[in-house]
């Protein structure tokens, strides 16, 4: 072989070339979206900011667990507001209002709530007053058994740079900013928020907040496109988000909430979540604290990075003002830019592709069968040969035709295998190992890529036994299945545009540009086909020749598979024929290759960018689903989805299987034995991923009767319960949990030296005379929050000395509530509280709870001790950590009946 010849060599459609370029890119592209998953260094120029001082008071909001019910939480209320009137002062522009006025009333569909308000609210004065401002909000209290570094200590923190900055930076806009306490209790901060007149000036929002325990924060969701484009790279220099994570809050996939609910329902304002989302089986835990934060300062820097752009953004440019855009579709790639468009426009661009597509491919399939017979009629010189009918029953009797089937059935019948070794794949973890993705989903995930790379490359390797005309060609072989890829595709693409228009989804954006690129590759394998000397049945490019008519059927006695010289007759061509099949500048026997060059153009439009859409897909759902088994969440959703995701990944490779090296495929199954024997036989939690559980104590105090509960995973409950020594021998009771889907509740009687201190409880209940309404009155003990269950639902509910009715938006459904909550911002409250109910009768409880404890108060005067939950603290196995079980570690409560 010459010099030419090798180089023709490189770039046909072999083995070695096709293998080669492969590997590279699948390498290439995992990689990359591994690294750009990380954190970035944090700069030198901060562009105003202060990294050094954000983290400092960072340290000082999160050095101790401060829920709302905890004396914790007025320091850390005063740390803040001594540091806005510092940073404000000497600005008649910027005004900061300690909001202790506020109140309010709201409902959900199970409870009500009255809440009295402590936000520290900061409005600084845009150049243009007139125009509508923007709110930024992040929350400062935390969990009663979380420092709450990053829930929500950092973007607390990263508030605070933000007013510095544009105290000294005057916006366009005016910018509005609550720091609001209550949250944790479910989102009261926002809601009183709602009850001060500033909430009336702005009409979009940015809402910060940590439901993990650090790294890169996410774009969570957004109301329309329009705040969506205050994340694009031209603000944000390092955007991340993905318009999966809001589908998932929308169809209430994601068992959370947070303060945009609150803004969207309550005023109707645009906005966005941005949030930590990675590491969540340390979070609402002790070690969501500083120093065990996920990329520490880079972390924090992340956020304030984030927050900054967008609010430049969102208090300057008219773009993310005005015209909301519809529901959006957005998503990053590598971490470098924000592609977002409108929904509408994806699904006007799925439907111009769902009918132009097949179209323009049929007819340029047809221009190149054409085109085939024309020249098969010019070589044939007009001789007569055998008719239609007469050449199809000769097909049908040597079984030429199952050669051209298999061609064509061997993509389906791959997927087919593909997905049922995925079913079998993760029905095995189910049973063997169902929550080793807590821990080791990286691992799960590169099981069910190999075994999807092995049933994919297997099958369309699969030869036809009566091959023996050349429909197995490799360039034949890669169209037929580029075609089927392109059908397939289609039809998820049909599917996903209905449901996406009816359910306004955007997370099919991956079907759109899959289609659209397998569109073009099949249009360039036609259009190549279309530009080649064809012969009648072969291709000059293959390094084969065809017999012309008239020589291709004098072939009786003829030994299968060998080629010969035919006895010449009156169509004999006068010179010879070379008819021996060899690769082009090769050898008899050497490989038989495909098209040189159109082979990479159709790799490189069909394969790198779906595979690096579908990878950071991957690695975005298994680190936002992977710790949530510890909540409740069905394993299926996990496994389903890795193994969804591994699919989809290789599937654009599948046209050029033919061509990949039987090596990589060795590779491929050492992998999957590997990953799967360790996935399946390893424990799946560790300190690094400790499985979290539920921790509450109630007491009855009309029996003086005090049960010690954990609530977590069945699997693995009683043998981390089995650790701590009040439980050693106790008799447990175990049921599976109401309240937490999927988890169990295993309670006990602890030894009189763990039970709670301080828990007292007086009420009163009266009744009024001739009318369906009862008078409570409550007197709290070290607490400023306290509940009333009702036996029967009541329809109204009035705080003597509260505000009248109930927040717009979220007043009692017509059926009532069963469930009164009471939090006040002074201690040692007495509660004077009036219910309306439906019947005569009206029984039920009056409770009240606790949530401060000594090791978690430390510098902090209070005289609540749980010694259970100290308990808990210390001997809890390495690979379990305790979190809340409710707003209360505590909850003591009375009966009642009136």
């Amino acid at each position: 072989m010459g010099i030419v010849d090798y180089l023709v060599a490189a770039v046909s459609f072999r083995t070695l070339p096709t293998t080669f370029v492969a590997v590279l890119v699948y390498l290439a592209i995992f990689i990359s979206v591994l690294i750009t998953d990380e954190l970035p260094a944090t700069p030198k120029d901060q562009r105003g900011l202060n990294l050094t001082q954000a983290y400092s008071d960072l340290r000082q909001i999160a050095a101790r667990p401060h829920p709302y019910n905890s004396h914790a939480n007025d320091v850390v209320h005063d740390f803040i507001l001594t540091r806005l009137q510092d940073a404000t002062a000497g600005y008649d522009y910027a005004h900061v209002f300690d909001d202790k006025v506020s109140n309010g009333s709201w409902s959900s569909r199970n409870n009500s709530v009255y809440f009295e308000g402590t936000n520290i609210l900061v409005k600084v004065d845009g150049h243009d007053a007139d125009k509508s401002g923007a709110l930024f909000s992040a929350h400062y209290d935390s969990v009663s058994t979380a420092p709450g570094a990053t829930d929500d200590g950092m973007g607390v923190a990263t508030l605070l740079q933000l007013v510095e900055y544009y105290v000294k930076h005057r916006p366009q806009r005016t910018a509005v900013f609550n720091i609001n306490n209550g949250e944790e209790d479910w989102l009261n901060g926002a809601h009183a928020f709602l009850e001060h007149p500033w909430s009336n000036l702005t009409d979009t929002f940015l809402n910060l907040e940590g439901a993990s325990s650090g790294g890169r924060p996410l774009l969570f969701r957004a109301t329309a496109t329009a705040p969506v484009r205050a994340f694009r790279e031209k603000y944000v220099t390092h955007p991340h988000g993905n318009v999966l994570s809001s589908d998932a809050f929308a169809r209430g996939v994601v068992r959370s909430g947070t303060d945009y609910s609150v803004y969207v329902d309550g005023r109707g304002m645009d906005g966005a979540d941005l949030a930590f989302y990675k590491g969540r089986s340390r979070y609402h835990t002790r070690y969501d604290a500083v120093q065990y934060t996920d990329g520490g300062v880079r972390s924090l820097w992340a956020m304030m990075e984030a927050a900054q752009g967008v609010s430049g953004a969102l208090l300057s440019s008219e773009a993310v003002h005005g015209d909301k855009g519809g529901a959006p579709v957005y998503f990053d790639l590598f971490g470098q830019a924000l592609i977002v468009f409108p929904l509408s426009a994806m699904i006007t661009f799925n439907i111009v592709f769902l009918v132009v597509g097949p179209i323009m491919l049929a007819l340029l399939v047809t221009f190149d069968i054409v085109a085939r017979h024309r020249r098969q009629e010019m070589i044939g010189g007009g001789y007569e040969e055998q008719g239609f009918f007469a050449r199809a029953w000769t097909s049908f009797k040597s079984f030429r035709w199952v050669g051209g089937f298999w061609k064509h059935a061997k993509f389906w019948v791959a997927l087919a295998v593909t997905v049922g070794l995925q079913v079998l794949l993760c029905v095995g973890y189910l049973y063997i190992n169902p929550l080793i993705a807590y821990s080791s989903s990286h691992i799960v995930l590169l099981s069910f890529l190999s075994l999807a790379y092995l049933s994919t490359y297997l099958v369309h390797n699969i030869p036809s036994p009566t091959d023996t005309y050349g429909s197995h060609l490799p360039e034949q072989q890669k169209q037929a299945a580029l075609f089927q890829l392109y059908f397939f595709t289609w039809i998820l693409l049909l599917a996903a545009t209905v449901v996406g228009a009816k359910l306004s989804v955007g997370s099919f954006y991956i079907l759109s540009l899959w289609n659209a690129v397998l569109f073009a590759a099949c249009a360039i394998g036609s259009i190549a086909g279309l530009l080649s000397s064809h012969t009648v049945e072969g291709d000059a490019s293959y390094g084969s020749r065809r017999r012309i008519r008239g020589v291709r059927y004098d072939r009786e006695g003829e030994e299968e598979g060998v080629e010969s010289e035919t006895a010449p007759t009156e169509v004999t061509p006068l010179i010879a024929q070379p008819i021996t099949v060899v690769a082009p500048g090769g050898k008899e026997g050497e490989e038989v290759s495909g098209a040189i060059g159109w082979w990479f153009v159709q790799f490189v439009l069909s394969v790198p960018a779906v595979v690096i859409l579908v990878s950071q897909l991957a690695l975005l759902m298994l680190a936002a689903t992977e710790q949530t088994l510890a909540d409740g969440s069905p394993a299926v959703t996990v496994y389903g989805g890795a193994s969804l995701m591994s699919v989809l990944a290789i599937l654009p490779l599948a046209p050029f299987a033919c061509k990949l090296h039987r090596r990589v495929a060795y590779v491929a199954l050492v992998v999957l034995i590997a990953s799967t024997a360790y996935a399946w036989l390893v424990f799946p939690f560790s300190e690094r991923a400790p499985l979290k559980v539920f921790f509450q104590q109630q007491v009855d105090l009309d029996a003086n009767i005090t049960e010690t509960r954990i609530t977590g995973h069945p699997a693995y409950l009683r043998q981390a319960i089995a650790a701590l020594p009040s439980a050693g021998g106790a008799p447990l009771n175990c049921t599976a949990d109401d309240a937490k889907a999927g988890l169990q509740t295993c309670g006990w009687t602890p030894p009189p030296a763990l039970e709670p201190s301080v828990i007292a409880l007086d009420f009163n209940v009266s009744r009024s005379e001739g009318q369906n309404q009862a008078r409570f009155e409550i007197a709290e003990t070290d607490t400023r929050a306290c509940r009333v269950y009702f036996d029967q639902a009541v329809t109204r509910f009035q705080v003597h000395g509260g505000t009248e009715g109930v927040q717009k938006g979220f007043e009692i459904p017509e059926e009532g509530v069963r469930e009164l909550r009471l939090w006040s911002r002074t201690w040692d409250r007495t509660w004077v509280v009036d219910v309306d109910r439906e019947g005569s009768a009206l029984t039920g409880r009056v409770a009240c709870e606790w949530s401060e404890y000594a090791s978690g108060s430390l510098g902090v005067e209070t005289r609540t001790r749980i010694p259970a939950y100290e308990e808990v603290l210390t001997f809890l196995p390495s690979w379990a950590v305790a979190s809340k079980f409710a707003d209360g570690l505590v909850e003591g409560y009375k009966a009642f009946a009136v």
